[in-house]
């Protein structure tokens, strides 16, 4: 739980300071790389911070005045409503974090040896 905690702050400052989107999948990689315990644990805590954090930038975006673009978003898309755009936001944000997080967590078990 506190690996999922400071990786959505380190995620949420890092979106804050810098314009760059790929922290998403950065952060949660080193955090495999560095801290994961298991592959599971990996995977979960990086899904777990990005898809939080994107899924309530994208509710508090959409809620503050981005909703046009979230509707025109979605039906190009072929979904039936905007929230359902933020959700799949969130899904998809937590869905190439988790894979980044595993990704570090197996760089580093295929590089240790284990007895």
């Amino acid at each position: 739980m506190m690996g999922i905690i400071v990786c959505l702050v380190v995620l949420l400052v890092l979106h804050l300071v810098t314009p760059f989107w790929w922290w998403v999948m950065a952060v949660p990689f080193l955090y495999g790389l560095g801290f994961g315990r298991s592959a599971w644990r990996s995977f979960r805590t990086g899904a777990l911070s990005a898809g939080l954090l994107w899924l309530a930038a994208s509710a508090y975006f959409h809620l503050t005045g981005s909703a046009l673009i979230a509707r025109r978003v979605a039906l190009m898309m072929k979904l039936d409503s905007s929230w359902l755009m933020v959700a799949v936001a969130g899904l998809l944000a937590g869905l190439a974090a988790g894979l980044a997080g595993l990704a570090g967590y197996s760089i580093r078990a295929l590089f240790s040896r284990r007895r």
